[in-house]
């Protein structure tokens, strides 16, 4: 049970910081790693975090069907993920528009 929660609060963190961080996470990779432009890497990691956010909800809507008492928590972990995750997608959905122009 410890590691679902740990895979689940890893993976929403990390599709977060995806999310809200890219831009300068894609200036970064720019400049240190492959030199293309740093849109197709904000592309990138939109879709990514776009992906993990997915996979979380996917991750949570399963362990409901089973109906496992075990997993307590995932009725505030579900209603802070769609809360956060879609103010974050919204968000990195609005700065990737504005990079492709």
């Amino acid at each position: 049970m410890k590691k679902f929660y740990g895979f689940l609060i890893g993976s929403f963190l990390l599709a977060t910081i995806f999310c809200v961080f890219g831009q300068g996470i894609a200036y970064f990779l720019s400049e240190h790693f492959v030199p293309i432009w740093p849109v197709y890497y904000l592309t990138g990691l939109t879709i990514l975090g776009f992906l993990l956010y997915l996979l979380n909800a996917f991750l949570i809507f399963r362990s409901f069907k089973k109906q496992d008492t075990a997993y307590k928590y995932l009725e505030p972990i579900g209603a802070l993920l769609f809360i956060t995750a879609f103010c974050a997608s919204i968000w990195s959905l609005f700065v990737t528009a504005m990079w492709w122009g």
